[in-house]
């Protein structure tokens, strides 16, 4: 194909790439914003709330790998994607079946689990594709644009979604949940339809080598240490992470149309300001960015610790304000990590370095997320006698800050670039 035309043939994608993520979204917002609230619906326990929000990613994260033998195998990231899209489809309504007809939680676990090795799998084909769509020197306004359009549709879809279960709360929840998940389950066919009508860049376009990658080789230095650095911080993110859903529900006594505003509206900010991050990161770069905004999210478990001893009138508001600026830093950190990943990739192995990523942080977001559940079911008398009355969750909260500080400062309270 004529370079010229192959330009216009990507812009096109790219615009494409946009509408395909806005119907993904809306299956995001409408589906898995709610399977937190759906594992407290079904009366899990903190515990095995953990272990549902975290086993599922490590799982997904060590079993993705296979992609890129799969991609090899059909040659087309299109034909790959389209694959996991549709099997990803049916296990909506089966998560959905399996929760309200059985009480067997470990069989909810296996389909929570190959949900999420399918969902996961995507992530490498997917970056190797736009890494090659995107040009280098528009990749923070690119993907901040698309963000913030993607945004708005989960934004609005979530919200949707609050609205159809804060009606059927008093009548029969199992409605309102077969509701929101059917939307998401027909909405996924909106993101297949569109990702087929997007330009895909031939087999020996991208340098995807099938062969094993060592990181510990010379060449991979810089990206060992991001991954390292990105697998840590996860680590620390998640000890507090998985348990908000229950903090909200059970500790703040929040119903479901006030999750509803708080997982919203709190996006509204992030939302917003991924525009300002993508100039930002191209005028700054990414390093500077994640420094910043990773200082930052390391002080708010602190808050919704501060939170909870306010009077209930002021729970709600209070939380918004604490959402809104968290999500403003979560969307930031986002885009800059994203955009640092290929920066170490500059277009080559793409798939591989991807899966690395993921699958070492869904080892450590695992291994945070058990350790923050672990820690709940501790008696912890000293702290529960107190005056105070700390709960359980309160003082994973306390902890988290500490192991998401002791992370910073050991690879980011410089300017040097270390990762």
């Amino acid at each position: 194909m004529p370079r010229s035309r192959e330009t216009k043939v990507i812009r096109s994608s790219l615009k494409v790439s946009t509408i395909e993520g806005s119907w993904w979204a809306v299956m995001y917002g409408t589906a898995e914003t709610y399977f937190g609230a759906f594992f407290e619906f079904l009366k899990y326990s903190s515990y095995e709330i953990s272990i549902l929000t975290t086993l599922p990613i490590l799982i997904g994260s060590i079993f993705q790998s296979y992609a890129n033998l799969f991609f090899h195998l059909l040659r087309s990231r299109k034909i790959l994607l389209i694959i996991l899209k549709l099997f990803q489809n049916l296990l909506i309504p089966t998560i959905f079946y399996v929760g309200i007809k059985t009480d067997n939680f470990n069989l909810f676990l296996v389909f929570l689990c190959l949900y999420f090795v399918i969902a996961i799998s995507m992530m490498s084909p997917w970056t190797s594709w736009m890494g090659y769509l995107v040009p280098s020197r528009m990749r923070g306004r690119y993907f901040g644009n698309r963000s913030q359009i993607v945004k708005v549709f989960m934004l609005i879809s979530s919200l949707l979604a609050g609205t159809i279960l804060n009606a059927y709360t008093d009548t029969n929840p199992i409605i309102g949940f077969g509701i929101i998940f059917t939307i998401g389950f027909l909405a996924n066919f909106g993101s297949i339809f569109y990702l087929f009508r997007q330009f895909e860049p031939p087999y020996e376009a991208i340098e995807e080598i099938d062969e094993t990658l060592n990181l510990n080789e010379l060449r991979f230095k810089g990206i060992k240490k991001f991954i390292t650095y990105d697998s840590l911080s996860e680590f620390a993110f998640n000890i507090s992470g998985p348990l908000m859903m229950v903090f909200w529900l059970r500790e703040q006594k929040f119903n479901y149309i006030e999750l509803a505003i708080l997982i919203n509206v709190s996006q509204v900010l992030g939302l917003f300001s991924l525009r300002y991050w993508g100039r930002k990161i191209d005028e700054l770069g990414t390093f500077a960015t994640i420094r910043w905004t990773s200082l930052a999210i390391s002080i708010f478990p602190l808050l919704w610790f501060g939170s909870f001893f306010l009077p209930q009138e002021l729970k709600l508001p209070i939380s918004l304000v604490i959402a809104s600026i968290a999500s403003l830093m979560f969307s930031g950190r986002a885009l800059a990590m994203d955009n640092r990943l290929f920066e170490h990739m500059v277009g080559k192995n793409m798939i591989k370095l991807t899966s690395k990523r993921i699958m070492y942080r869904g080892i450590f977001i695992f291994i945070g997320g058990i350790l923050g559940g672990l820690m709940t079911k501790q008696n912890f008398q000293i702290f529960t006698n107190s005056f105070l009355h700390l709960t359980p969750i309160l003082i994973v909260f306390i902890f988290s800050t500490l192991i998401r500080l002791s992370v910073w400062f050991t690879y980011l309270r410089t300017n040097n670039k270390t990762i």
